[in-house]
């Protein structure tokens, strides 16, 4: 079996640090299965590179003190941007991976890719000049689109929301205007890196449910993104879950997407006029996941008819989350994505029942449906991650450290 590369073993001890905050170069070891001494010279370039530095000693075991060994956070930075059809979200983290700025922009709408990422590109670089970070200390962007994507071409293969959004250069046309490289990532895939290394999971395998305007899912195998052969997984949103039930934009009937979606509850809302009026819905596509949220908020605080349709919703969700711990022998799946911004504890209770009566893995050992610590920008903190855990999130040297960026939030 061949051995990793240095650039294979120095990404997965950045990754560790990343995760676990100040370790010691023996838990390193312990933790990735290298030997010491590939540790000892992985950690030796790491420094020398500016990436790492010895942060005290730990004391109190037996022999010597252990060195420990943290991430210079101020070293690099990411942007990480999702881009929806009805509301997007744009970050900027430090090379830990610590989300220090954020604001929400417009939504896609039906505005062609031509004029919208000019438009894009304007607030990335207000938010960075806000930030105060020098524009050559930014690895680059994470760019989060639904899918079907072409990851390296950094297209989406579907006419969503409008047609010209179909193999239109992406990562290649956001490149050129902010002179920044650009990788592509699917949303949920983005939303589980990004519960990974910031979230507050005790565990290596989960899956992820993600609901934007749409239903995708995401899977972490043993800390590894899966992402199948065509790095387009895991579309839990284009599972059928009933054969009688609505058409689908996939070509199927009764999709999860079409059935719990923010579209399918605000559909429904708008079938009960009375509802409708009170809640004051606006009924276009560009507004559905507002009215989404004006269902939800009306929802959690007590109307009945609202109560109704987000509870189907959610227990139709639930069935999703079964069906993704089957197919994949998870016993711990997120909610993330800024469709559980209002509603998500409804969500996670509704997805718990469901799972603790039908996952298969709850035979074995408890199962658990928990709600993202950040829902409403955890694709675009996964998006900065993706960057920070790419090829380009290890420079061949970092140059000397600006002031500290100073931290500020609009979302």
């Amino acid at each position: 079996m061949r051995a990793p590369s240095r650039a294979a073993t120095g990404a997965l001890v950045l990754d560790l640090i990343r995760t676990h905050g100040t370790v010691s170069r023996v838990e390193l070891a312990d933790r990735s299965g290298l030997t010491a001494a590939t540790i000892t010279h992985v950690v030796r370039d790491l420094i020398g590179e500016g990436l790492v530095h010895e942060v005290g000693r730990l004391t109190g075991g037996v022999g010597s003190p252990r060195r420990l060994i943290g991430l210079d956070a101020t070293a690099w930075y990411a942007v990480g941007v999702q881009l929806d059809r009805c509301a997007s979200s744009v970050v900027v983290t430090d090379f830990a991976g610590r989300r220090i700025a954020s604001a929400g922009v417009r939504g896609v709408g039906r505005g062609a890719p031509a004029d919208t990422l000019p438009e894009l590109a304007r607030h990335i670089d207000l938010l960075l000049a806000g930030t105060g970070i020098a524009r050559e200390r930014v690895l680059g962007v994470g760019l989060v689109t639904h899918g079907p994507q072409d990851r390296e071409a950094g297209m989406v293969l579907t006419g969503q929301p409008t047609p010209e959004w179909r193999e239109f250069p992406l990562t290649a046309t956001l490149s050129a205007l902010l002179d920044l490289p650009v990788l592509l990532e699917n949303d949920a895939t983005a939303a589980a890196v990004g519960e990974q290394w910031v979230g507050a999971l005790d565990v290596d395998t989960f899956g992820v449910l993600y609901m934007a305007t749409g239903i995708g899912g995401g899977v972490i195998a043993e800390s590894e993104v899966y992402r199948g052969r065509t790095a387009n997984p895991v579309e839990i949103g284009h599972v059928p879950v009933d054969p009688a039930g609505p058409a689908c934009a996939c070509g199927s009937r009764g999709c999860v997407e079409v059935l719990a979606g923010p579209g399918a509850v605000v559909h429904r809302a708008l079938d009960d006029p009375a509802l409708a009026a009170r809640l004051g819905l606006d009924g276009g596509l560009d507004a559905q996941l507002a009215d989404f949220q004006r269902v939800a908020r009306a929802a959690v605080t007590g109307d009945r008819a609202a109560l109704a349709l987000v509870d189907d919703s959610a227990r139709r969700l639930g069935t999703a989350a079964v069906t993704l711990m089957n197919l994949f022998d998870l016993d711990t799946v997120v909610l993330a994505g800024p469709g559980f911004g209002v509603a998500g504890p409804l969500y996670v209770e509704r997805a718990q029942e469901a799972v603790e009566a039908g996952a298969l893995a709850r035979l074995l050992r408890p199962v658990h449906v928990r709600l993202s610590r950040d829902v409403r920008v955890s694709a675009a903190v996964g998006g900065a991650l993706v960057v920070l855990r790419s090829p380009l999130g290890r420079p061949a040297a970092a140059p000397a450290a600006p002031a500290a960026p100073v931290a500020l939030s609009s979302a």
